[in-house]
């Protein structure tokens, strides 16, 4: 797969207000019409709920409500984002998914003590709709404002040129930079071959560990060198060709319950 994207995104000293999304206090927004929208809830601890009530607003047919939780129980709303229903690709006729455009999330999110601001540095920006909620808890878990994601898949499910990212499951994400840069463009992606030295190994595996917790159970990538030794970053045991520039996350098995009303 190449380091390649089109994208621009809006610098993080200059949002715009569409580009920011902030939770009303004590988040009472996330109880109103919690009983006529789909909502994912988003634990903490890893967990991931799909709420559907019985009667759904004719407005929220084709949205969903993203709503976290943290270890207190407090509840940051991320907003009713649109969804898409698209035939699964290269799966029987009549099998759909709902995917979720990443270019119409707000990329920057802050409230109290969370926080986070990520781009979408790839023409495949659409994501699943749950894995969109694990998306959120990772980065809800390391609390960064340097996320890079090098795409999903596109609007139909398919991931051209890649095989690896049909139907929104599988992501790929930038190597994180020790000075918390975040690059947009052909060739931005930080290449751990030749830049060993600016990888932000510490911050990288937390971040690792978070896409773990939060689904993603298979992880490829590359090795680099410290003081002269070989290093490989958490939950990527050996080198796999062409991801010496991102992280592929994949086997997607998130810990997840449908809940019907």
């Amino acid at each position: 797969k190449k380091d390649s994207t089109k994208t621009k995104t809006v610098p993080l000293t200059n949002f715009k207000k569409k580009d920011t999304l902030k939770s009303k206090p004590d988040n009472l927004l996330a109880n109103k019409n919690s009983k006529s929208i789909v909502t994912y809830r988003i634990y903490s601890d890893g967990r991931i709920e799909k709420y559907i009530p019985k009667v759904i607003l004719k407005e929220n047919e084709n949205k969903y409500k993203y709503v976290y939780y943290d270890e207190q129980g407090k509840k940051y709303d991320l907003g009713d984002f649109r969804i898409q229903k698209t035939q699964m690709y290269k799966r029987p006729k009549g099998n759909f998914i709902n995917l979720i455009n990443l270019e119409e999330v707000p990329k920057y999110y802050k409230k109290n003590n969370h926080q986070y601001h990520f781009n979408i540095d790839s023409p495949r920006s659409y994501v699943n709709e749950k894995s969109f909620a694990s998306f959120i808890g990772a980065m809800f878990e390391v609390n960064y404002l340097d996320i890079g994601c090098n795409g999903f898949s596109h609007s139909d499910g398919s991931s051209k040129p890649s095989k690896s990212h049909i139907n929104g499951n599988n992501g790929d994400f930038k190597y994180l930079r020790k000075d918390k840069s975040l690059k947009c463009g052909s060739g931005t992606s930080l290449n751990i071959i030749k830049q060993p030295d600016s990888l932000d190994s510490e911050r990288q595996n937390k971040w690792l560990n978070a896409l773990y917790k939060f689904g993603w159970k298979n992880f490829l990538g590359w090795s680099y060198k410290l003081k002269g030794k070989k290093q490989y970053l958490d939950h990527i045991p050996k080198n796999t060709a062409n991801h010496f520039h991102h992280v592929h996350v994949q086997r997607y098995q998130p810990n997840f319950k449908e809940i019907r009303e």
